[in-house]
């Protein structure tokens, strides 16, 4: 039986502790106890008390000025690994739990719990003797502790929970606190003179935005429905009640082409969730009609002309025939599943279960793909979510595309797609001869990049190594179940992962990628972070970096890669949850790390940082104004109204999105900042995180070239999203890159200096505003010359291939 130490603070809590005590007794082994400074009893009674294994004094003090509950607990983590639990709570004197609770918390923790995880109980607050507030808010309190942990966060009103465990690994459960802090108008009173002498400024919120007044309606507290499970599977409501479980009929359709060899473990993998397959053999020349026609589990095997390789292959046309058979089996579920990939057993038992129970006939949903290697023990990325299962029904219609697009029927909007925890596992890059092949499927069928800027990718040799882990047992397949915004990922429950990668792409930069990275690696930081290196060229960059920082994951490209390409490849072998690329030419101050890392704590998606200049020469500064003000270091913290120009991000977004465009000098990332602003994602400036900008603008010439450059990327974003045609005969072009956005820019550069910079940096920009004017009539042209010279047509953003 695993082992559990509540960690207890309390201040005052005489009349508070022989209640708490006695509730903690039903559950811990051993209690690790504060006493901050009290002026009662409360010393003497936790002393003693058989249960309390350690027991920290803070000297007395009069009122609760000073009290800093943050240090508090960390003293009290710091203090409970020193007896090595399996597993630790917090749990302050005036919260109870009760005893049908208590039980089904020692079960969980014998059982389903996961270490790298942390749990999320949900507090009511009492309002006399039996009667709480109908609604709880979640507190997340337990976790398995290791050495080192510690906790942040303000001084007070925060999870403690350990900057390790990323937000993805934050999981509610059905488990219950009692919170007895306002059970009497004399506790409600003593509780709100305690926070106004703790925050006598009015830092911090005091009522918990309402929670110490009264609710219009309170009820009894009942016992704890019998067969509940622990994790929050089911959201607020109680578990479904015997008889609720319908088993769904679920059809695996199935477009093969020459995949004889992949079949028979395809059949063993879709039997394990489908009741029934239906077919299509894509004009194979191999056995694959013979197999999927010998097998009871296929219903039906569609078949195309026979033809010797992928020219002409028509997806879309080929899953739109499969959905159209699937009607004569007349399914519940579609899933789409490929030759090449496998659902683990224990994955398809839960999503059977999940289907049977709890599954929205209105939605479609999503699965994250492992790409595997050597054998179906070990993956080496999992960056692709892709969407497959949905609830049949007559009359479902696909996208147009004829490649790379999301089979869920058009009928189903975006907002009902749901991501699970369910994997597969995805066997075309399993060795360098699949690789290979399927680079060679897609340029045979996309030969002009129709449908995506570059396959390259697809053959790019294997990242490190991860061992495939084992299905979580009760892990809840919907991965946000309530709606927080706050995902269950897998992928972020290894302990060792860490929170935050720094990647720094480079590209024939062996004079100054020394100083970049030894930024970096020197950062103190309080998660843990991996710094990733991506190089490319014919210099020695790999090898300063290869003998300098062995600690470092080093990714070398086998060609002189753009920007895109770049960073593509630092995403693929990245596990933190956040996600941040400074180039060759950006070295960190100290601290940038730790800043950037609590910004997105408080859970902002895309953070931008204060910038300062490095190249101090005139062109340099023109450079800097350019490229940076809205970054300039007086700008205060606050969120942004307009899309960031350069920010980190939470991983999980720029995967959604595609990643990248991998066919672009400049700009790469104003396109992924674009798409994520578009999708209501916002930006946070974040003026503690601080860096310097090493720019290549030491010359007149490099400036105007380099703004050429940057002007081509902003004609070919514009390209993105119109036809030619539309933007050079109507006035959008010229609003968006001629001489009206020329005076804007020149505008906001003239507000942000004389709003933000220092009196240095007005002096700075009236000695270098004719070479500023000069680069936006660089950057002007150069967006013209993309804009005229660009074939009809629309361009795509690159897309990971399905």
């Amino acid at each position: 039986m695993p082992t559990l130490a509540c960690l207890l603070p309390a201040r005052n809590a005489e009349e508070d502790l022989p209640g708490a005590l006695a509730s903690i007794e039903r559950f811990a082994d051993a209690v690790v106890a504060l006493d901050d400074g009290s002026t009662d009893g409360t010393a003497a009674i936790l002393d003693g008390h058989p249960l309390v294994q350690t027991l920290l004094r803070h000297p007395r003090r009069e009122d609760y000025a000073g009290w800093n509950d943050l240090e508090n607990r960390n003293e009290l983590l710091a203090a409970a690994t020193e007896l090595a639990p399996d597993w630790v709570l917090f749990l302050d004197a005036d919260e109870r739990i009760a005893a049908d609770d208590a039980e089904a918390l020692r079960g969980f923790l014998a059982g389903d719990a996961l270490a790298g995880c942390a749990y999320g109980l949900r507090c009511y607050r009492f309002w006399g003797e039996d009667r709480h507030d109908p609604e709880p808010h979640l507190v997340y309190r337990l976790f398995a502790p290791r050495p080192g942990q510690r906790l942040d966060g303000d001084d007070l009103h925060f999870d403690p929970v350990p900057t390790d465990i990323p937000r993805g690994a934050w999981v509610p459960t059905t488990l219950r606190i009692q919170h007895l802090g306002a059970a009497t108008p004399q506790q409600v009173d003593r509780r709100l003179r305690k926070y106004r002498a703790a925050d006598p400024e009015g830092r911090y919120r005091v009522d918990f935005a309402g929670l110490d007044r009264a609710a219009a309606e309170t009820v009894p507290w009942t016992a704890r429905p019998a067969g509940l499970p622990v994790l929050d599977v089911f959201g607020a409501e109680a578990a479904p009640t015997s008889g609720a479980t319908v088993e769904p009929r679920v059809v695996a359709l199935v477009p093969a082409r020459n995949a004889a060899a992949d079949l028979p473990g395809w059949l063993e993998s879709a039997a394990g969730v489908a009741d029934v397959a239906v077919a299509l053999d894509d004009g194979s020349t191999d056995d694959t009609a013979a197999v999927l026609e010998a097998s009871p589990f296929v219903h039906r095997v569609l078949r195309n002309p026979r033809r010797p390789g992928y020219e002409g292959w028509d997806d879309r046309a080929n899953r739109a025939a499969l959905l159209d058979a699937a009607a004569e089996v007349d399914p519940d579920w579609v899933l789409f599943l490929d030759a090449d990939e496998r659902i683990p057993a224990d994955d398809a038992a839960a999503l059977r279960e999940f289907l049977a129970r709890e599954a929205d006939r209105d939605a479609a949903y999503g699965f994250r793909i492992h790409r595997m290697q050597g054998d179906l023990d070990h993956y080496d990325a999992a960056e692709l979510w892709v969407y497959r299962l949905f609830p049949w029904r007559p009359g479902l219609e696909l996208p147009p595309e004829r490649l790379h697009f999301v089979p869920v029927p058009t009928a189903i909007p975006r907002t009902h797609w749901e991501r699970t925890t369910v994997r597969i596992q995805h066997l075309g890059g399993l060795d360098e001869h699949r690789r290979g092949a399927r680079y060679a499927k897609y340029l045979a069928a996309d030969p002009e990049r129709a449908f995506q800027d570059d396959y390259e990718p697809l053959r790019a040799p294997p990242g490190p190594s991860r061992t495939w882990p084992a299905r979580p047992p009760g892990l809840p397949v919907l991965a946000d179940p309530l709606d927080r915004g706050r995902p269950v990922d897998l992928e972020l429950l290894d302990p060792d992962a860490p929170a935050l990668s720094a990647v720094v792409i480079s590209r024939n930069d062996e004079a100054r990628i020394e100083r970049a990275v030894r930024s970096v690696v020197a950062q103190e930081c309080p998660v843990p972070f991996e710094v990733i290196v991506v190089t490319s060229g014919t210099d020695r960059t790999a090898a300063i970096v290869r003998e300098r920082f062995p600690a470092v994951t080093l990714v070398e490209l086998p060609r002189p890669a753009l920007p895109g390409e770049a960073r593509n490849a630092g995403l693929a072998v990245a596990r933190g949850e956040v996600v941040t690329f400074p180039g060759s030419h950006i070295e960190l101050r100290p601290g940038a790390l730790a800043a950037r890392a609590r910004a997105h704590e408080e859970g902002h998606p895309m953070v931008t940082a204060s910038v300062y200049n490095g190249t101090d020469t005139p062109a340099g500064w023109a450079a800097y104004y350019l490229d940076h003000p809205a970054s300039l270091p007086g700008r205060p913290s606050g969120p942004l109204r307009e899309p960031p120009a350069a920010c980190s991000y939470l991983r999980h977004l720029v995967l959604e999105v595609g990643g990248f465009p991998q066919d672009m000098r400049a700009g790469e990332d104003t396109v992924v900042n674009l798409e994520l602003w578009g999708r209501g994602h916002q930006a946070w400036r974040a003026r503690e995180v601080e860096l310097i900008h090493h720019n290549r603008c030491t010359t007149p010439a490099r400036l105007l070239r380099h703004h050429f450059v940057r002007g081509r990327a902003m004609g070919r974003i514009l390209l993105d999203e119109h036809q030619r045609a539309a933007l050079v005969l109507r006035r959008r072009a010229w609003t968006a890159v001629g001489v009206p956005a020329l005076l804007r820019r020149a505008r906001t550069i003239q507000r942000a200096v004389a709003a933000w910079g220092s009196e240095d940096d007005r002096a700075q920009l009236d000695r270098v505003r004719g070479l500023i004017l000069l680069a936006l009539v660089a950057s002007m042209a150069g967006a013209w010359f993309e804009l005229l010279r660009a074939p009809v047509g629309r361009r795509r953003r690159n897309a990971p291939a399905d």
